[in-house]
């Protein structure tokens, strides 16, 4: 199906290729700007940005014929969520750490100045809500713009951020509400995959030290776009659930090439496990595979929210007792000014943290 230039404004509204005009006072909001993958000259200067990485031909340039059946299906996707009525808070953000990280990301994200300061400006918009950042925020909003207009892109990040369905507390520096859904996500592999389940203990590959790679980036450069498009609507309209259920899925679908690993060969399963391009190209059929069968799990609101209660119990007794430990060596140390306790969060790798903080007794 090709859709008519008015038809696509229909679809977009007034954003379709927008650009704002050099009169527009600069006290105005901007005009929001249309899909990146409309502009033609996107397609001249990001053809190998990272972003792109993954899209294996999917999405095509207008030149080339153009993606309007995925843009018409990516249109649906503010309404599956529930995401037209998300406002932005006021404010921006000053955080000079913060606009480094920002700046960092958009270079690892685009090529060029234009398309990487644009992902900066939605990201200083979006600071108000955490004041925080988490590198996977700026994963979805980068492959949302791809496709979304740049005010439904942020409509779309505020509602995965807010909606207690969706992502709401994975976008932080250091996030529980991710550790606590990782230690759900080990409980329903050991349930369901114990042999996998006691590889994965063996190697000591801790489950929040690769599943942020599904939860929280939300699949970009893990999937080929054929297949993250298919994620996101799924996971758009079903909220979380999806996301144990797509886990599962991988899980089943790559068991027999984890269990051929040796407990030794961690490189290997963490390989596997992000279903990496090496092992799984952007052809491979495994990818198609796991979002066609994610629905065969059951997996509830009910049952996710009570399971998050039993686990998120779990961990803030073991928060507790770190706490309390890096407190008794604190007094036993304190006299000692050459020792930096790892209590001071700043100086403490955040990533590192939380594996301490959700590792088995």
């Amino acid at each position: 199906m090709r859709l008519s230039a008015e038809e696509l404004a229909q679809v977009y509204g007034s954003t379709l290729g927008a650009r704002p005009s050099a009169d527009t006072p600069a006290t105005s909001s901007p005009e929001p700007l249309g899909p990146l993958i409309l502009e033609a000259a996107f397609w001249q200067l990001e053809r190998e940005a990272p972003v792109l990485r993954r899209n294996a031909g999917f999405l095509k340039a207008p030149a080339d014929g153009g993606s309007d059946d995925t843009l018409a299906l990516a249109a649906r996707w503010e309404a599956l969520c529930g995401a037209a009525d998300e406002v932005p808070l006021p404010g921006g953000c000053t955080d000079a750490a913060a606009l480094r990280i920002f700046e960092r990301d958009a270079e690892r994200t685009f090529m060029t100045d234009e398309h990487r300061a644009s992902m900066i400006g939605a990201l200083k918009q979006f600071w108000p809500e955490n004041r925080d950042y988490h590198q996977g925020l700026g994963y979805v909003y980068s492959f949302l713009r791809l496709t979304q207009p740049t005010d439904v892109a942020l409509r779309l990040v505020l509602r995965l951020n807010r909606s207690e369905r969706h992502l709401r507390g994975y976008w932080y520096a250091a996030p529980p509400a991710y550790v606590r859904d990782a230690m759900v996500y080990s409980r329903l592999v050991g349930e369901h995959f114990p042999e996998v389940a006691q590889l994965l203990a063996q190697a000591g590959v801790a489950a929040e030290a690769y599943v942020s790679k599904w939860f929280v980036g939300l699949c970009l450069h893990v999937l080929p776009f054929r297949a993250l498009f298919a994620f996101y609507a799924q996971l758009l309209e079903e909220g979380a659930p999806f996301l144990f259920k797509f886990a599962l899925s991988l899980v089943r679908h790559t068991s027999s090439a984890l269990l051929a690993c040796k407990p030794t060969d961690a490189s290997s399963i963490f390989a596997i496990l992000r279903l990496d391009p090496a092992l799984y190209p952007d052809d491979h059929a495994v990818h198609d595979a796991i979002l066609e069968t994610a629905s065969d799990w059951q997996v509830s609101d009910v049952q996710i929210a009570q399971l998050r209660a039993e686990e998120e119990a779990k961990l803030d007794l073991k928060m507790a007792r770190v706490r309390e430990a890096e407190r008794k060596l604190a007094e036993q140390d304190g006299s000692d000014d050459e020792i930096e306790f790892s209590d001071d969060e700043e100086d403490e790798d955040p990533e590192e943290r939380l594996r301490r903080l959700a590792a088995n007794n």
